[in-house]
């Protein structure tokens, strides 16, 4: 962010200011703790915890302007009070005031606006998609998964004045969301990575989950870019019937021709993909830091982009090949008796959880392998079959060991036994604490060489499993 006075923050969340008018605002945070000196903090009321609570230790951190709700001072409970030199500004809501606020900068900024949402792989999508346009433009993005309400505004009002080009992970749970986040980014490209069955839990079928990502295509301007995974069935149908112009991507070209073709995908390095790249004749080949097909169309997406704004098939792929991923996406880790972990426990859905299977699978080779998988959230009436079908494809791809953890995840054994896998390989535990004495009973038994994929949703908190088996 640029330096606003307080005046002028002031004026634009038509709140009242209370102490020095002309102080110089640059930056804004929710945590105090985060304060540096000059920023603009929000007092953002919470179920455990509230900003409001912290007006006095932002101020004391550096913090130079306080927005907080007006209600909160109202009456005799408590008198507005401003140290020498800060200010406090009154609003009727802070989260609307952040999100106009970012609204307004977005737009003083000037720069160009990707948006990126889908139901796997936004946020590697996001982090590919910055290194491809950093080879050419002053580029900014949400940190980790920064990308709900209040994420985005903060993401949008923390860009540095000079910023070319913003790239925007938006995510959601429910219909409406994102249209919201488009009405404080106002992107200039969409991209959807697909549309699984993530949210099923509150949006009941995948049409209306495809209804709602299709609000980032929805918000484009008329000359606005869509782009969009030619693997995608849904994606294709809703691209199919939008009047903006499509940039499509793809390996196999499942349901319509990829505008931009990824193809002779083989492994490189430890945990790397080559492919080659073909985009209307101009051939390229990439050497990309990151296992897996779904890697690979999320990198293509990202050339996409590149493609369009500007940057050459060469450049992008120079920027992949300096890629740096956002934590806790198939990190590779060295563990205990020799085994080599895949800490991917960011999140999970079947989808996700295929694709790292498939991955696992391919990159132990003839080594053993061994799965520590717990439960997957939100999927809904599709829980039961969502869990199943992880497990009958890790019976089919022959993992050496399964153990699940948590309730939900028995499902995933389940699925594994009618796939015809042996009870003797599998480990039901109900607790992470349980899964360790398992997986290192398991690793001392095998010995070195056995690779390990951590993964479950993010409230399993998995990744104390990977630090327990960690060397």
């Amino acid at each position: 962010m640029h330096k606003w006075t307080a005046e002028a923050v002031a004026r634009i969340a038509r709140g009242t200011l209370i102490g020095k008018t002309d102080l110089e605002v640059q930056g804004c945070i929710i945590d105090s703790r985060q304060a540096q000196g000059g920023e603009m903090f929000f007092a953002l009321p919470g179920e455990k915890v509230d900003g409001h609570d912290y007006i006095e230790a932002a101020w004391t951190n550096g913090a130079v302007l306080v927005v907080a709700d007006e209600a909160r001072f109202q009456g005799a409970e408590k008198t507005p009070y401003t140290p020498e030199g800060k200010a406090l500004l009154l609003v009727n809501s802070v989260v609307k005031a952040l999100q106009e606020l970012a609204q307004a900068w977005r737009w003083e900024l000037g720069a160009k606006v990707v948006g990126v949402t889908g139901s796997n792989g936004k946020t590697t999508t996001k982090d590919m998609i910055s290194a491809v346009l950093s080879r050419h433009f002053r580029v900014y993005h949400n940190k980790e998964n920064h990308n709900n309400e209040l994420g985005l505004p903060l993401t949008v009002l923390n860009a540095p004045q000079g910023t070319e080009i913003l790239v925007l992970e938006m995510g959601m749970r429910g219909s409406g969301e994102i249209k919201a986040l488009c009405e404080i980014a106002k992107p200039d490209i969409g991209v959807i990575t697909n549309i699984g069955t993530t949210h099923l839990e509150l949006l009941l079928t995948q049409e209306r989950i495809a209804q709602a990502k299709w609000e980032i295509i929805e918000a484009l301007p008329e000359d606005g870019i869509a782009i969009i995974n030619a693997e995608d069935s849904l994606s294709v149908q809703k691209a199919k019937q939008d009047p903006h112009s499509i940039r499509f991507y793809g390996l196999e070209g499942a349901f319509t021709e990829p505008d931009f073709k990824g193809t002779q995908l083989r492994p490189w390095g430890a945990l790397g993909t080559t492919f080659e790249v073909n985009y209307r004749g101009e051939n390229t080949t990439v050497n990309l830091p990151l296992p897996g097909q779904h890697n690979v169309l999320d990198a293509l997406a990202a050339l996409a982009v590149g493609k369009v704004l500007g940057v050459s098939l060469g450049e992008g792929c120079v920027g992949l090949g300096k890629l740096k991923l956002s934590k806790m996406r198939l990190e590779v880790r060295y563990g205990i008796f020799g085994a080599t972990l895949l800490n991917d426990v960011y999140n999970a859905n079947p989808t996700s959880m295929l694709a790292s299977l498939q991955v696992l699978k391919e990159r132990a080779g003839v080594n053993k392998t061994l799965a520590i998988l717990g439960e997957m959230y939100e999927l809904g009436t599709s829980a039961e079959s969502g869990h199943r079908e992880v497990g009958e494809t890790l019976a089919k791809l022959g993992i050496s060991e399964l153990i699940t953890v948590g309730k939900l995840a028995e499902e995933i054994a389940q699925g594994a036994r009618l796939a015809g896998y042996a009870e003797e390989h599998i480990k039901v535990t109900s607790t992470r604490e349980e899964a360790v004495t398992k997986a290192k009973d398991l690793l001392e038994l095998f010995g070195p060489g056995i690779w390990v994929l951590i993964k479950g949703s993010r409230g399993m908190k998995m990744e104390e499993i990977t630090t327990q088996l960690e060397e």
